[in-house]
């Protein structure tokens, strides 16, 4: 298991927890009704516990009738949309992976991050190397079992750099890749993100089309400056 060695800089880590070794949390139980659970974005603390959007695949069955069974491992807030076989949830995560994290202001949790019932506890961490330190040595005395952990190098990109943009604009953006509006074929409709969001759709169309603006102009200006260097 590598070290993580302090920098100033941005780095993120990976863990996968396999199925056996997660037993005894309460994690656990999740998996007893979901196949997969999945963490779309993140929204922050709400009412001291980490709260974010999930998407759910199950076997069918009333999400509804279960809430209740669930309040230890995945308070459910708010169902946002539902099919025969999956669901996109407002969560609440009260479990002490969770909490570990979010106690720590220098490090939290992003995607690709999920519970899978066949392949156990995938999450990625983003954050200062001394704050991804104190989460890992407070992770290694939860899961005392070898964890498979990855850690990456400094987060300084040697790839074109994405635009800032709002915060809001960020979220629907980012949930409209992760709900896969930008897949072939498209997997959702701009309807389907404002259902996801709460919002209308004609304001999810709005922020689309100025996030994909500003990200393209971005991506032109940059590829410019890139060729201009090069014939240096």
């Amino acid at each position: 298991m590598s070290a993580i060695k302090s920098s100033g800089r941005m780095r993120y880590f990976q863990i996968r927890i396999m199925p056996e070794q997660g037993k005894h949390l309460p994690g656990h139980l999740i998996t007893k009704f979901f196949a997969k659970l999945e963490m779309i974005n993140g929204l922050g603390i709400v009412d001291s516990l980490p709260s974010c959007i999930v998407k759910v695949e199950h076997d069918g069955f009333d999400i509804e009738g279960i809430r209740e069974e669930l309040q230890e491992s995945l308070i459910i807030d708010k169902i946002l949309l539902e099919g025969d076989d999956f669901a996109y949830l407002r969560v609440k995560t009260p479990g002490p992976i969770q909490r570990i994290i979010a106690a720590e202001e220098e490090a939290w949790i992003m995607p690709p991050t999920y519970l899978s019932r066949e392949n156990g506890f995938f999450m990625t961490i983003h954050g200062t190397p001394d704050g991804l330190k104190r989460v890992k040595d407070k992770l290694e005395v939860l899961v005392p079992k070898k964890m498979d952990m990855r850690i990456s190098k400094l987060i300084i990109a040697d790839w074109m750099s994405a635009p800032n943009l709002p915060q809001k604009r960020t979220k629907v953006i980012q949930t409209a890749i992760d709900m896969g509006y930008y897949s072939a074929p498209r997997k959702c409709n701009q309807n389907d993100i404002a259902g996801v969001l709460g919002l209308k759709q004609g304001t999810v169309a709005e922020h689309l089309q100025n996030a994909e603006s500003t990200i393209i102009n971005s991506w032109s200006e940059q590829m410019a400056l890139s060729e201009a260097t090069d014939r240096k």
